[in-house]
């Protein structure tokens, strides 16, 4: 089995198939958003709130641990010959079964930096992360059910939630603080 994403659900799959006493090998370039977390303190049976890159590297310890091989690198294409190859920084290798757990990218806003500060105070999962922002002022950034979403769910741990809609209108979340200014200008930058 070939496992294109080193992520949780591709570390996942691998212990699956090496317990299976399957041949597999995961093949990533890193853990995805998993290692931006600062702590984990949401999973369950892991109560020493390791990052996640330290996480990760027990999931990889995991997987090796029986028997799946594991190799980071950028995956660079995939061919199917009635066995399937993925080619790689690393070289190419063949296998019969192929699994995508690529993990799902976020639409990201367009503040400058923004990356810089990912786990460390800006978060995309209100459910995931809300209790590290309890008693404190929150902002949400969005205007549309996700974000009406995630200031509801916000509201009952954190201590004042604003909701910044980057300039469009906000009729459906009165009980919240709305700011429609672009974020640019609260921001005062470019972006």
């Amino acid at each position: 089995i070939l496992i294109i994403g080193a992520g949780p659900a591709g570390l996942s799959a691998a212990i699956y198939g090496a317990r299976a006493n399957l041949k597999v090998m995961v093949l990533g370039k890193d853990g995805g958003a998993l290692q931006k977390a600062e702590k984990i303190e949401n999973y369950f049976g892991v109560t020493d709130t390791p990052s996640g890159t330290e996480l990760w590297r027990r999931g990889i310890d995991q997987a090796t641990a029986l028997g799946a091989e594991v190799r980071i690198a950028e995956i660079t294409g995939v061919e199917w010959a009635g066995h399937y190859t993925v080619h790689t920084t690393q070289g190419s290798f063949d296998g019969k079964t192929l699994i995508i757990a690529l993990g799902n990218a976020r639409k990201k806003p367009d503040v400058k930096d923004i990356d810089k500060y990912e786990g460390m105070g800006v978060s995309y999962c209100a459910v995931c992360d809300a209790f590290f922002f309890r008693g404190r002022q929150v902002a949400v950034l969005g205007s549309g059910n996700y974000a009406l979403h995630e200031a509801e769910y916000l509201k009952n741990v954190a201590a004042k939630v604003t909701v910044l809609t980057n300039g469009k209108s906000a009729e459906e979340m009165p009980e919240f603080d709305v700011i429609t200014s672009p974020i640019a200008e609260l921001l005062g930058t470019d972006g």
